[in-house]
Formats: C-alpha cells, structure tokens, sequence
C-alpha cells in the first residue's frame, strides 16, 4: 500500500501542559524555571530546570522533548474528535464527520469484521485460483497492481522529478513480507532469526486458511525464494538469472516502450485497469527491480506465483481483516521483530486513520484548535522575519553581490504553507460507510491509487501541503523551495496567540527563521530558485562563509557532552549555523516589531523583561530529557547538537543576549568574548 504526499494529510501538534514545580504559575509565563541558576553557566537549566526534573525519559523513549510531549497530545485530541464523529449516527454524507465516523465504527467493531473475514478480497483469491497459464497470472498481476494490493510494485501519482512541474505516474518497489530487504540475504544469527519467524507466520496464516501443514511449509518456502529474488533486486544484486540486455537507469519511460524495456509484466491490462489506458509515460524508481519482476512473472512456475499472489492479498488484508488475521499480523511485526509487544488495536485504528483520512481529521482539529486569527498572526511574525532576512543578506560581509542577488530571487520564489491550506480540497466519490473494516480499506486504497493515476501528466500544484497540518513539526523543503509550519507545531511553548510578541518571536520566530536560513545557506545553495539541483554560491562565497563560521566550528568543537566525548563542529555547521541566523533574524524582527522599544528592559509581572522573555521562549522551545546511551549515539551521528547545547551555545554569540541578562560576564564559563563570536548572518 502507498499513500503520497500529493493526496494525503496527516495531523499533530502542541500544547503546553502544566509543571509540577513551576516558579512562576501565570499561564503567559514561563514554567519550568529556577531563576537560581546561573545563565552565563548553564541557560538552558536557567530556564528549563524543573520542566527536566518533571518529565523523565519514558521507559520506552530514549529521549523526550516538547515535541513528544505536544504529539501525546494532540494524540488525545484527534482521538477525541474521532471517537465523537463516531458517536454521530447521523451526520451528512461525505462529510469529515461521517467519513471519519463510519470508519472508526467499523474498524472498533471486532464482531463485525469476524462475520465478514476475507469476504472484500475473495473475488481476488478467487481470479487467483482461476488462473491457468503465465499469461493469466500476468493479467491478475496486474489488476491486483491496478487496485493498490501491490503485489510486486506500487504505482503512484508524484512529481516528476525531471520536471518538477509536472505530475507522472511513478512505479517503485513494493513492500516485503521482512521490511528489511538485506535480511533475505545475510546470514547472521538475527536474519536466519527473521527469516524463520517469517516462514513460521505464513505457515500459521496458510493453515489458517485450510492448508494441510506440509503444503503450508511448502508454500513458505516458495514464497520466501520469490521475495528473496525481489530483495536481491532491490538492492541491486546479482539475480539468479543472466544480467540484464540494457543498463537502465531511474528516470522516465515512454509507455510504449515498456513492453520492451521490461518485459514479463502485463502492462495493457494495468493502464486498462488502472483506468489510464492512455498513459505516455512513467517513471521508474529502481528499473533493475522491475526488470527483475518480469523475470520472475516469466520463469517461476505457474503454481508458485499463484500461491505468491494469494500470500500478497493475504498480507494485505490481514491487518484489516478478522481479529484473529489481525492479532497474528502484529504479533509477527510488532511482537516478533520489533518491540516485543503488540500495538494496542485503537492506536493502530489511529495510525491508519491519519495516513488515509488525513483531512477530515485536518477540518476537525482546525476548526477547534486553530483559527483564522492564529494562522494571521503567524503569518505576520513570518512576513516581518522575511523583511529582516531579506535587509540582512544585503549586507552580508562574506556573500558576493552576484550570489546575493540569487539569494534574493530564491527568497522572492519561497513559499510558506503556514497552519492549514486555504483549499482543503474534498474525497469526491469516496464512500466510506458502516461496512468492514476491509471493505473500507479497501475501497480507500482503490479510490488513492486509481483515481491520483488520472492526474498523471497534468501540472503540479505549488499549494499542495505534503504535511499534515496538526503535525508537529516545520521544516524547509529544499527541493520546493518552501517552508511548512503547521497548525499542530502552531501551539505552545513554539506559539501562543494569547501571549506576548517576545514569546512568540523568540519560540516560533526563531524555528521559523532557523528554516529561513536553510534556504540559502550551504544546504540551500545547493538548489538554485528555480528548483534544479545545482550549487549558486562561488568558491569565494564558500571560503568566507566557512571563514565567517570558524568561531561558531570552534565553540561548537569546545561542547563536552560527556566524558571523552565532545561536539563536532564541522558536522554540525549546517544545523548549529541556521540556529544562529534563526535567533539572529527573530530577535531583529521582534525589535522592529515593538510600537515602544524603550520599554524592553522593564520588568514585567513575572519578573522577566521582554528582551529576557525573548530568549527563555527560545530556550523552552528546546527543553528535553535524553539517555546517555542516546545522547552519545546521537552526538556521533546527528547534524543537530542535542538541545541543550544548541540553547547553552548559539545565544552567546548575541550582544543582545548579554543586554538581556547583564550580569552574564566573562567570569562565566559559557561567555563569548567579541572575538569568539560568529557574525555569519
């Protein structure tokens, strides 16, 4: 099954809980502090104290940060508008709330689902079973293909990413029974592990079926040989068979050529079925693989594709289908190869809920948790922060006129995707209703791969939200050229539409200009305005960057993080770098921002000035708890310095931060001196 970005949103966000030891209790102010602490020897302490000691680690995490503790929830949330919809008997049809209350009915109702079993799929099994010779099993390939049952591959509507202006339909690997595809191969005690526990479920689900026990440990053995020659394609192995006439490569093929190209696959009854029978092109992902796919439609024998292609229909209805296909289907992947425990049936309901039915969730959870003045001032921190940007690369001291001038026409192309779309779009001619759980799956896997197949060669969307919009996250999308804040990242400590602008600017105004900076930092550089991948800065531009940088390199080389183990500034340039153009452009914007500026030094009512709550908001945006085990695996392999080192860092390198908090002086451990202070942005 695959579901793209192009059709699907999916949802998450934040919301600021309360703090069992907070200094200060105002709802506008920030918990979580102990003021006794020392900024100029540990800031994030300073500011996040308490909120650590109040939440640990959960056993089941290896960190957890604000981001965690917002998706529970906003979890909570969407479960809630859910379970409400549900409770909504009459709501009008193809609405958010029928949609998604239909579904959730039937996929809670285990009596239901029992009575049905595989009914929605016995038409499949049975065309299966009807098939005589390879030229049938090629056709019922195909028409499995055709419905998003995915038996070798997935086709799928995307950009094309030769011309990224225009969609193509795109074909590319399949999933496997083991999700790992080096685990078909290798021979370590915890493959040949995997490996029989594989064999051992589809023995168990095909005696299930009313196989006797040697013909279902026949057929294991089958299937595993037919997906251990899929995995060695996928990973670009020697096949069993000869190599292949042509050298082919990723890129996008002339339909009519398909039949030569990769032959073996029946690719008139796809397009026909698929309802695109007058499709020109595709684009392939991984050409070896579906040449190999035709192999294999062409040289195993007839019997053992059948009983493949019945193992792909079982694999896709088992977690839809009766309690008991669904129970053994999560105890083999979560039980048996991942954590040692089934996922709960609600949270896999969810799991499935926010992949495909993305947007009903998206109406419900804006409509109550997010509004239109929200999203405007959002959208106003954004356009001022963009002003500053825009002043500040004309004056950069280490960026060339000519690369300025490329910076400027990419910024002028940026685009932001910020709370929620102005055009949800709708499911037109989706019907879900009060039927099974598999019968609903069914008809939505059907409705996303046929009916994004009729877009295939129209223009792409610029507008189109690849995120879902109560997803908790931002990011800049290089390839795009935009920046995504949605509604659910859109909430306390990152934004509050109810507290002050110093708030607000130093939590979301720094994310939001972090990912500013990528866009034309020496990540951004390289895709130029247009999109294409190519590198606009000059070699100069590099070198004084990289001169420009150096202090930021050597505190960041200085961090110990613990014993024998310090930071790696050149690793993390890109990351610590954006963090420092973030707070650099946030706090300018916010002093623009200000109708009074004189006052930014008074106390407020928690004590704080505004400039001071300026950077305690940036500080709180990071707070988190990790393990050390983590903390050492993550500071060898992550580009971003855990959090409370990007916080007790990238502030010292502001003179506005030692105007804030004046008693920081060079007696304190983590003070700058003017010369180890980067001015890069």
């Amino acid at each position: 099954m695959r579901i793209t970005g192009f059709f699907v949103l999916v949802f998450t966000g934040i919301f600021l809980s309360g703090f069992g030891h907070a200094d200060i209790v105002s709802t506008a102010s920030p918990p979580g502090m102990n003021l006794s602490i020392d900024p100029g020897e540990d800031f994030f302490s300073y500011a996040n104290y308490y909120w650590v000691q109040d939440h640990p680690v959960p056993p089941e995490n290896t960190f957890y940060t604000a981001f965690e503790e917002v998706k529970d929830t906003v979890d909570t949330r969407v479960r809630e508008l859910v379970e409400d919809a549900s409770l909504d008997y009459g709501a009008e049809e193809g609405t958010p709330r029928q949609l998604l209350g239909s579904f959730y009915r039937a996929a809670m109702n285990d009596r239901l689902n029992a009575e049905v079993g595989l009914t929605p799929v016995q038409d499949d099994l049975e065309e299966i079973e009807r098939a005589q010779n390879r030229a049938e099993v090629r056709r019922v390939a195909s028409n499995l293909t055709a419905r998003g049952l995915d038996p070798f591959f997935i086709l799928y509507i995307d950009e094309n990413p030769q011309k990224r202006k225009e969609l193509i339909a795109v074909i590319e690997t399949g999933d496997f029974t083991i999700r790992f595809p080096p685990y078909y191969e290798l021979e370590f005690d915890e493959a040949k592990r995997v490996q029989n526990e594989m064999k051992k479920y589809i023995i168990s689900t095909c005696t299930n079926q009313g196989m006797d026990s040697n013909a279902a440990i026949n057929a294991a053995d089958k299937i595993f040989r037919i997906e251990r020659r899929l995995a060695r394609a996928e990973m670009l192995l020697n096949t069993s068979h000869s190599s292949s006439p042509q050298n082919l490569s990723e890129g996008t093929y002339n339909v009519s050529d398909l039949n030569t190209l990769f032959p073996g696959t029946n690719w008139e009854a796809l397009f026909e079925r698929s309802g695109r029978p007058d499709l020109k092109e595709v684009y392939v992902m991984n050409p070896y693989y579906l040449q190999e796919v035709g192999r294999i439609l062409s040289t195993e024998p007839v019997d053992d594709l059948k009983l493949y292609l019945t193992w792909r229909v079982l694999q896709f209805a088992s977690p839809f289908a009766s309690p008991d296909m669904q129970e053994a289907y999560y105890q083999f992947y979560d039980e048996k190869l991942s954590k040692k425990e089934i996922t709960p049936q609600k949270d896999r309901v969810f799991d499935i809920l926010n992949l495909y039915l993305g947007n009903p969730i998206a109406h419900l959870y804006v409509d109550k948790y997010f509004s239109s003045s929200d999203k405007a001032k959002a959208e106003d921190i954004i356009k001022n922060i963009r002003e500053v940007m825009r002043e500040r690369v004309l004056n950069l001291s280490w960026m060339s006129q000519e690369t300025k001038d490329t910076a400027l026409l990419k910024m002028s192309y940026l685009k932001e995707q910020a709370g929620y779309p102005e055009d949800w779009g709708e499911y037109q001619n989706l019907t879900i209703r009060d039927q099974s759980y598999l019968e609903n799956m069914l008809a939505l896997t059907e409705y996303f791969t046929n009916g994004s197949l009729q877009l295939s060669g129209e223009p792409s969307d610029p507008d189109v939200w690849y995120v879902s919009p109560h997803g908790v996250e931002a990011h800049y999308d290089l390839v795009h050229n935009r920046i995504v804040v949605p509604a659910g990242f859109l909430n306390p400590p990152f934004f509050d539409p109810l507290v002050d602008d110093a708030w607000n600017y130093g939590s979301f105004g720094w994310v939001y200009g972090h990912e500013l900076t990528h866009m034309i930092d020496i990540g951004g550089q390289q895709y130029s305005p247009d999109g294409k991948k190519e590198n606009w800065w000059t070699d100069d531009d590099a070198n004084q960057y990289f001169h420009a940088a150096w202090p930021l390199i050597v505190q960041v080389n200085s961090t110990k993080v613990l014993d024998n183990l310090t930071l790696n500034g050149t690793q993390m340039l890109i990351e610590s770098s954006a963090d420092l153009g973030g707070l650099t452009l946030a706090y300018d914007a916010y002093i623009r921002s200000r109708p009074n500026p004189d006052t930014l030094d008074t106390p407020g009512y928690d004590g704080l000035t505004d400039r001071q709550r300026f950077f305690v908001a940036f500080a709180q945006a990071q707070r988190g708890n990790i393990t050390d085990d983590n903390l050492r695996n993550i500071t060898q392999t992550e580009d971003h310095p855990w959090n409370k080192f990007r916080v007790n860092m990238i502030p010292y390198h502001l003179e506005a931060f030692y105007t804030a908090f004046p008693d920081i002086n060079q007696g304190d451990s983590l003070y700058l001196n003017e010369s180890e202070r980067a001015h890069l942005w």
